[in-house]
């Protein structure tokens, strides 16, 4: 099977965009799961290393998906997923509220701005 490329990979990929907004279709994590990655995943591992400074294990770098029961570890006490299901909304941008500040900051900081896969490649 010849290897395909990380533009290949993300039109293959179902794009269910998270309850803030985020692309899992383009997350470096997600997409590791996918195609279970080693390389991807420790690409992942050393995003989170460098830019934030957190040591997570290498077997922690799995997710299913933002909407998933199985979220990469950081994802699984997302305020979002609880504000949104009070709310009674599918994403924050759906809500009455939208945007409150704490989404507004996160969009900023984080929403397709992190750990995301490169297309060129």
């Amino acid at each position: 099977m010849r290897n395909k490329g990380n533009a290949e990979w993300a039109s293959q990929i179902i794009s269910i965009p998270c309850y803030c907004g985020h692309d899992c279709a383009k997350c470096n994590t997600y997409i590791a799961t996918q195609r279970n990655d080693d390389i991807l995943r420790k690409k992942s591992q050393g995003f989170y290393k460098e830019t934030f400074g957190l040591d997570i294990p290498l077997e922690e770098f799995n997710c299913e998906g933002g909407r998933s029961d199985n979220r990469f570890g950081l994802c699984r006490d997302c305020p979002f997923v609880k504000c949104c299901k009070e709310h009674h909304v599918s994403f924050c941008s759906e809500c009455p509220e939208y945007p409150c500040k704490e989404i507004s900051d996160y969009q900023i900081k984080y929403v397709n701005k992190s750990n995301q896969l490169e297309l060129s490649q």
